[in-house]
């Protein structure tokens, strides 16, 4: 992994997805996040949007993460937010929105490390899509 093109991609440490069984991984979180900085490279947190007749809400009735504060990263990250080179507001599991992707062409990385607590779902698809743009 290359030390200067390398970015730590926080996905969707959110308040709607904190519950008993995830809020034990905030505090490793805040750890990696915080260690990483200390090298000076760069950290970009996402924050998922869930919206009014989204595939979550009309097919298995799941209309949470549509408004704050369920949609504010947790209280334990927000000094961290504040430094972060930047916060990505998506409506995709994916980090790979044209957004995302703009931000890493722009930036040169290269080597995305990512985290979070959805995954099964948003980690697990940021990864896959960077494996499949490697190319």
């Amino acid at each position: 992994m290359s030390s200067t093109r390398a970015a730590l991609i926080v996905i969707d440490i959110q308040n709607g997805f904190i519950n008993d069984q995830s809020r034990q991984v905030i505090p490793k979180v805040v750890e990696l996040v915080e260690r990483w900085e200390a090298t000076g490279r760069p950290v970009l947190f996402t924050r998922y949007h869930d919206y009014p007749g989204s595939p979550f809400e009309r097919l298995i009735h799941w209309s949470k993460v549509q408004h704050a504060p369920e949609t504010e990263i947790v209280p334990e990250l927000q000094p961290d937010v504040a430094q972060a080179r930047a916060v990505l507001d998506k409506r995709i599991y994916s980090y790979f929105t044209s957004e995302g992707a703009d931000i890493a062409a722009w930036e040169g990385w290269t080597d995305l490390v990512f985290c979070g607590v959805p995954t099964e779902s948003c980690v697990l698809k940021s990864a896959v899509d960077a494996f499949s743009r490697s190319w």
